[in-house]
């Protein structure tokens, strides 16, 4: 057994650095409510019914179900449609910009093998499905955000589940969040000494952070309950991730002349914000060839209240007339609400002992930010999406397919409620009135498809 263990979880480890270069970050809040190829085909409801490898980032307590050892692999490509005609803060219609970043691909890896009669162990790989940002540079929109397109999340996880007799399941699962940021922005350059007027492009500033985070550590424990021969129950939590390190600040000063000879020193900047706790239940039922399940996810986005950026030591010198100004505390308002979302999934095999399987899900999901600091920064509102899958059996291997489309209802920010503002690091309190940036109104729609293979050994 120790054999047939090593070479798959020294594959993991090898992929690991892989999977944070293709796999983006962040919908409720930040991304889908969803994993992975086949419980994706049942639009996630899948927390009872999960009895493959999968079950690693699903529920854990699903590994249970297997017998002798099972390996998965799949990617689904998610992108995200956005399209925002902002307001600005004269009170004019900007031409609407579209989100540029065509989506990525994003992997789950995993294996697992039973160890005796009542207890299995697992490890892989995953990502969110999310599709970030790419905005024009000199965009009406790049107060609130440019491009974070390149940013990544992988987990890597461990995972173990045992059977109390032969009704109750239980799991659990410890993991690492690897962190790739990358966020551009345009913030205002405007010195206290002088009056600039509001979103002069004169004095725009092109700054981007990166920073990599190897050790967020958390995890989830989980349980299946079978309440007869035709009906289980499922229980998960995901323990929330706070996300934190030390960055690099890559700042282009403004055009204006007010800065010729002037220079930036120092390049330190770091970044913190946290991913939320989740909760998943489920209900699944069999009903002859065919398994149904409702199912829902909370998601405690409301811990997400900011992001953080601290330069450090980060200042601009030789300033004419002025010397050298002090980068200060970058302060992106979220105040994100708690997600909840309703699923719906269907599972089974039109002809009785055929290797084909097909499967269709329904889910519906508030939104996590608020009128107040929707952005492109981060689109997302009440949305619907609706999935389909097939699944192929061929002796050892299984063969799965799926696709899915969601829709988020047109969300509109009024200039009244607006309160991103436009950021401004090296301006004192002689600031005038904040001028905020995110108003106008917003569209986005979802796209997935997906391919993955599981084999039994």
């Amino acid at each position: 057994m120790i054999a047939r263990l090593t070479a798959p979880v020294a594959v993991l480890a090898a992929l690991a650095t892989f999977a944070v270069d293709v796999a983006p970050a962040a919908a409720g809040g930040m991304y889908l409510p969803i994993r992975g190829v086949r419980a994706s085909g049942r639009a996630g409801a899948i927390i009872a019914g999960v009895d493959d490898v999968s079950a690693l980032w699903i529920n854990p307590a699903g590994l249970a179900k297997l017998g002798g050892a099972s390996g998965l692999v799949d990617a689904t490509f998610v992108g995200q449609q956005v399209t925002h005609t902002r307001i600005d803060s004269g009170g004019n219609t900007q031409p609407a910009v579209n989100n540029e970043s065509p989506g990525l691909p994003v992997p789950s890896l995993g294996f697992a093998a039973a160890v005796g009669d009542r207890l299995v162990i697992g490890g892989g790989l995953w990502a969110p499905y999310a599709s970030l940002g790419r905005y024009a540079e000199d965009g009406p929109q790049r107060y609130a955000s440019v491009d974070q397109s390149r940013s990544a999340i992988v987990t890597v996880g461990l995972g173990v589940a045992v059977k109390l007799g032969d009704r109750v399941r239980l799991g659990a699962t410890l993991q690492d969040h690897i962190a790739s940021l990358s966020t551009s922005i345009v913030l205002s350059g405007c010195p206290g000494q002088t009056v600039c007027a509001p979103e002069d492009p004169e004095w725009d500033s092109f700054n981007r952070i990166d920073q990599t985070t190897y050790f967020s550590p958390s995890g989830s424990v989980g349980a299946q309950v079978d309440l007869g021969a035709r009906a289980t129950v499922g229980l998960a939590v995901q323990l929330p991730v706070g996300i934190s390190g030390q960055g690099t600040l890559h700042s282009r000063l403004p055009s204006s002349g007010f800065f010729d000879g002037a220079a930036v020193e120092g390049d330190r900047a770091d970044v913190s914000l946290d991913l939320p706790m989740a909760v998943r239940f489920g209900i699944e039922v069999r009903p002859g060839r065919w398994r149904i399940e409702a199912a829902t996810t909370i998601e405690r986005w409301s811990t997400q209240e900011q992001i953080t950026i601290q330069p450090v030591g980060v200042r601009i010198v030789n300033a004419p007339g002025v010397g050298t100004y002090e980068f200060g505390t970058i302060v992106i308002p979220r105040d994100f609400k708690d997600t909840v979302a309703a699923q719906l999934g269907v599972e089974g095999q039109p002809v009785a002992g055929k290797p084909l399987t097909v499967r269709g899900g329904y889910l519906f999901e508030t939104g996590a930010p608020p009128d107040a600091t929707l952005s492109v920064l981060n689109v997302d509102g009440a949305k619907h999406l609706v999935t389909a899958g097939v699944g192929y059996r061929a002796g050892r291997w299984t063969v799965d397919a799926m696709f899915g489309f969601g829709a988020m209802l047109t969300r509109t920010v009024d200039p009244s409620e607006a309160h991103v503002p436009q950021v401004n690091p090296i301006r004192d309190d002689s600031a005038p009135l904040p001028v905020y940036v995110n108003a106008g109104e917003y569209r986005s729609s979802w796209i997935l498809a997906g391919l993955g293979a599981t084999r039994a050994f």
